[in-house]
């Protein structure tokens, strides 16, 4: 049932701090907000479920808005909602949609001979646009990936050039110190010639498993690392010529990380 005004602001506080939660008195006396959060994907077009770290599960009430296979396991949702909703001791939520980013996957593997030469034909902007890298836990990382496009028309060609760059990670666990686990991100793009033309900078969050590497790094090392550094090859346009790039470490405080998951599980 809904909670008594008392209980239903402590309930919301709770929800405020775990999902993004921000609400509004309109004009009429009824109370309505904003949230946003990072999420796990769950279904397919029309029976949508999203679950955010912490366990609660998030159903969009306009699923019309989701015509299509999402096709990433996490996404990012900003929505509305209407507070007087909110169930006492529930851990679901009624929301519509008013925006969803899919988050895709991309690949994280050991570090092979010659790994650069054989993939990498492209540079990265950066690795910390917006609010840098965020752990969904222990193993799961988005990062923000800025790089260069051509320049586009409409959307249908943009769409094309986007899905021409690939990322992937590789890791070695030798390449830092006893406390450092490098993780080298790479640029692949499907038609490197046109590289020179690709002067326009985007950016978008990707998702990494990082469970392989950790592993790794805990049998060599005897323990996880307490920073996690991500190396890229740095560039000012799309050219991949040594005068334009520049290896560029973007390095991570994980211990914090541990630490801050730990707690919020206790």
């Amino acid at each position: 049932m809904i909670m008594k005004k008392t209980g239903l602001a402590v309930f919301f506080a709770a929800l405020m701090s775990v999902l993004g939660l921000t609400s509004c008195l309109n004009g009429d006396g009824s109370t309505s907000g904003v949230g946003q959060a990072w999420v796990k994907v769950s279904g397919f077009p029309g029976f949508y479920t999203f679950t955010t770290a912490d366990g609660y599960t998030i159903n969009p009430t306009n699923q019309n808005m989701l015509v299509s296979e999402l096709g990433a396991d996490y996404a990012y949702l900003i929505y509305q909602y209407d507070e007087t909703s909110l169930v006492e001791g529930s851990k679901e939520m009624n929301v519509a949609l008013t925006g969803c980013m899919p988050i895709k996957t991309a690949n994280a593997y050991s570090s092979v001979e010659q790994m650069d030469s054989l993939y990498a034909n492209a540079p990265l902007s950066s690795v910390s646009e917006q609010t840098g890298p965020l752990f969904w836990d222990k193993e799961n990382v988005f990062i923000p990936i800025s790089y260069y496009i051509t320049q586009t028309s409409d959307d249908t060609a943009k769409n094309t050039e986007l899905n021409k760059h690939n990322f992937q990670i590789y890791y070695d666990v030798n390449g830092g110190s006893d406390t450092e686990l490098v993780l080298k991100l790479r640029h692949n793009v499907a038609d490197p010639d046109n590289n020179s033309k690709r002067l326009v900078s985007v950016w978008e969050y990707k998702h990494f498993n990082l469970a392989q590497a950790l592993n790794a790094f805990s049998m060599a090392k005897g323990r996880q690392p307490s920073t996690i550094s991500i190396e890229y090859e740095k560039g000012y346009s799309g050219d991949y010529t040594a005068g334009n790039i520049q290896l560029t470490k973007h390095s991570i405080d994980y211990q914090s990380i541990l630490d801050a998951l730990n707690s919020s599980q206790k």
